[in-house]
């Protein structure tokens, strides 16, 4: 489909790098054959960082998000809050579907991506909010309504069973969607850590050896219309 040229592909990410961790791939696929692909941060915001223990300002984020994208070919990007960042849970879940809505109304996507649900908050409330976006609506249809995964979801319980799978081929891009990750330098981890990208690399091996290719992305179905 990607090779057509003719997908709008929207992405909802909880936070920046997820974007890179679940759609790295996918974005610099999309892009390098021209179809549109805009990506959507739901939070951003001032953080102290354990990991790093220093704090890191919300233009700092932001900077990384559109960096990354950028490097992968996408220009098309928004942020829904730029001050509730780890607190999308203090946020009125209509105002949040709203808001999903009216990214779903303007950009008529072909392809819809959202997160897999996590023990993150703001993951959880992200795709709660999708889910509700996403409803059976007249005169709204998607080829692909799916959710990206990321190391982090071996933490998962319950994990969702009632899903379709679908593997995208990144061998191609594998070494493009590392250096995406790199971009985001405030969330760089060691690399036995879940998403250093060291481990994101190892990963995408373990995807693709799964299917037969080098490297893969593997996305979870929620529906698909032929």
């Amino acid at each position: 489909m990607l090779e057509s040229g003719q997908e709008r592909i929207l992405i909802f990410v909880p936070h920046a790098d997820d974007e890179v961790l679940g759609c790295g791939g996918l974005i610099e696929k999309a892009c390098r054959y021209n179809n549109q692909v805009k990506v959507v941060l739901a939070s951003v915001g001032n953080s102290f960082f354990w990991h790093r223990d220093q704090p890191v300002s919300v233009n700092t984020r932001k900077k990384e998000f559109f960096d990354a994208l950028k490097y992968l070919g996408c220009t098309d990007n928004d942020i829904m809050y730029d001050d509730k960042e780890s607190i999308l849970d203090t946020i009125p879940k209509r105002e949040i579907v709203t808001k999903i809505d009216r990214y779903l109304m303007d950009f008529k996507p072909t392809m819809v991506f959202i997160p897999y649900p996590s023990f993150n908050h703001d993951h959880q409330v992200l795709y709660e909010a999708c889910m509700a976006g996403l409803r059976p609506v007249p005169h709204r249809n998607y080829k692909i309504i799916a959710m990206y995964e990321y190391p982090l979801i071996v933490w998962q319980h319950p994990k969702l069973t009632d899903v379709g799978e679908l593997y995208l081929d990144i061998s191609e891009t594998i070494d493009k969607k590392i250096e995406a990750l790199r971009k985001h330098k405030s969330q760089l981890r060691e690399p036995k850590h879940l998403i250093s990208p060291e481990s994101v690399k190892e990963w995408a091996a373990k995807r693709g050896m799964e299917n037969g290719f080098m490297y893969a992305e593997k996305y979870h179905l929620l529906r698909v219309t032929l």
